[in-house]
């Protein structure tokens, strides 16, 4: 499968966010964006060292995530650019 050939999911993978942010403060953050495009179901946001700067979003609908995804191209999240993928 190529990697544009990716099927539609209800997850959204959001990396380069800022590191310094508390997680807490991080996923409240990430939940009021991401809220408005749809219903979440988990949002998950670690700060271990591996997966800092990365999270991911998971909506109760395809159309939720496509919608977020489409509309959060090049956002820019405390003074970074997010990089989103699904």
């Amino acid at each position: 499968m190529l990697s544009g050939d990716i099927p539609p999911n209800q997850t959204i993978y959001l990396r380069n966010l800022n590191e310094k942010l508390k997680k807490e403060e991080l996923k409240r953050s990430l939940y009021a964006l991401c809220s408005q495009y749809g219903k979440i179901l988990d949002l998950v946001a670690l700060k271990t060292p591996k997966l800092r700067g990365q999270a991911w979003v998971v909506f109760s609908e395809i159309t939720a995530a496509t919608n977020a995804f489409r509309g959060l191209q090049e956002f820019d999240f405390y003074g970074k650019r997010m990089v989103y993928s699904k």
